[in-house]
């Protein structure tokens, strides 16, 4: 087992790994519990026009943000000087604060635009000028999210998403049952509310010093932020049109029903798996930012985030090869047992994320927009584009399975490539141990799927998982001593 100090930030990082997954586990449940009561009091009109708000508010919300929580949390976790880590925070709330009005007065002045372009008339301009007011306050609340994040406050965060989550289905449901339809946007409007009243509440008892500064002073240091901001959103918005026109494509050259089958499979391993990189990147992005001065430091900690990313999603992986056909039965219905085979590809795809997702947030700490938004933005979303066209064209729906597969693969060597060039960011051999024989294990199980040989074909599939489980286990357990925290904690 190595010294004490080097598994206390393997520990940090799976600490904040198990609060924020959990978190993440108890959200993604009750959004499945308010999903089922919302069809059976709004029936599928209802979750209909539910659907539709939201996907009106996401993209505005989005445009509205610029991109600033991201830009936030590096300018509030890089800074160690408490005065000048105040001004920040005051110059990122102003320029927030300032983006989310114009958001709210956009919305409602274009009220009857948004009505006519989501429901075909402008009978519900109403909600749109109603729903402005959760704009404004979602806004808020994620701006207040970031200078948590920024100051590293894991347990107000994962308070704020609790009762965020709580608050929606307790508060929402009783307006679903007295109003109906008519309740979706009030519904909105409380959850966004309580969320920046939650979020506010602690970020208040953060000693933060009162700070002044004219708002010329204001621009003119926001400036930073608002330029990488914008190279975040204009990168986000190249990935959004690269995925529209994959589906495009596929619907082109094949059927809505393939869309909904690779739609499917996806969403699929992204509820497996998002929890993980989302849990994992709350802590590690502004603890990266801030040590990211001490070569050393951030070299360990990228190295650190990495095995634990990689045993972790291994693990899952592993599990979502041997029991998809289980899972896509569970989740969805016979109907879609044939994108078994997809899910499977799609789920191995995951391991070279993992292997990726520790060396994409170097660029990100840094503040290298340019860097950013040509590999980012560009390079990956037209990688990504061309692969998927290429095949789907030769393969048909599997040919999506292969292309996230050879997607991996590019940017494993890529980001290897580029991480190593432009900032000397790179992995050592120990990464390299853990990583080889978990790819190599689950390469084997996903082959071992395709025997004929039923019985055959689940035993060696069987073998290969729990060898990943056990394998992850054990390394787990040399770097965080599993077993010393069982019988420390075990006693209580």
């Amino acid at each position: 087992m190595k010294n004490e100090g080097y598994n206390a930030l393997y520990r940090q990082i799976m600490k904040g790994t198990a609060v924020f997954g959990g978190t993440g586990l108890i959200t993604m449940l009750a959004n499945i519990v308010k999903g089922k009561l919302v069809a059976v009091l709004l029936s599928d009109y209802g979750m209909g026009i539910s659907s539709l708000m939201q996907s009106a508010l996401n993209p505005v919300q989005q445009l509205f943000l610029f991109g600033l929580p991201t830009v936030g949390v590096k300018e509030i976790a890089t800074e160690g000087d408490a005065e000048k880590k105040a001004q920040k925070v005051l110059t990122f709330r102003r320029i927030l604060y300032t983006l989310a009005f114009f958001g709210m007065c956009t919305m409602t002045v274009c009220a009857t635009l948004f009505s006519i372009s989501t429901f075909g008339d402008d009978t519900h301009a109403v909600w749109f000028v109603e729903m402005s007011v959760a704009l404004l306050f979602f806004i808020l609340a994620a701006g207040e999210n970031t200078i948590l994040q920024g100051y590293r406050r894991l347990k107000a965060l994962a308070a704020c998403n609790l009762i965020g989550v709580v608050s929606g289905l307790v508060f929402s449901i009783p307006l679903y049952y007295f109003y109906g339809v008519e309740g979706i946007v009030p519904a909105m409007i409380v959850l966004a509310v309580m969320s920046y009243g939650c979020t506010r509440y602690f970020t208040r008892r953060i000693a933060i010093s009162p700070q002044q500064e004219t708002w010329r002073e204001t621009w003119s240091k926001g400036y930073a932020m608002l330029m990488f901001g914008g190279a975040m959103m204009i990168a986000g918005v190249i990935g959004t049109l690269s995925t529209y026109f994959v589906n495009t494509f596929i619907r082109s050259y094949g059927s809505i029903s393939d869309v909904g089958l690779f739609q499917a499979a996806n969403t699929i391993t992204l509820q497996c798996t998002s929890l993980v990189f989302t849990a994992m990147a709350t802590d590690y992005y502004p603890h990266l930012s801030s040590v990211l001065k001490q070569k050393k430091e951030a070299v360990q900690l990228v190295e650190q985030e990495g095995e634990i990313v990689m045993l972790v999603m291994a693990t899952i992986t592993a599990l979502l090869i041997l029991f998809a056909p289980l899972i896509v039965r569970v989740l969805l219905t016979e109907k879609f047992d044939g994108i078994v085979p997809l899910l499977r590809l799609i789920a191995l795809s995951f391991i070279g994320r993992a292997f990726c997702f520790p060396l994409d947030y170097v660029c990100l700490a840094k503040g290298d927009k340019a860097f950013f938004f040509w590999v980012d933005g560009v390079w990956t979303n037209a990688k990504t584009f061309l692969l998927f066209v290429v095949g789907y064209y030769f393969f048909g729906l599997i040919g999506l399975g292969y292309a996230t597969v050879a997607n991996a693969l590019i940017d494993i060597v890529v980001s290897s490539m580029l991480n190593k060039w432009r900032y000397d960011v790179h992995y050592s051999k120990a990464m390299l141990e853990v990583f080889l024989p978990l790819t190599a294990l689950n390469i084997l199980a996903l082959a071992a799927t395709c025997l004929p040989n039923t019985l055959l074909s689940i035993g060696i599939t069987a073998a290969c998982v729990l060898t990943v489980c056990i394998f992850s286990y054990i390394q787990l357990d040399r770097r965080i001593g599993i077993k010393d925290l069982w019988k420390k904690y075990g006693k209580r």
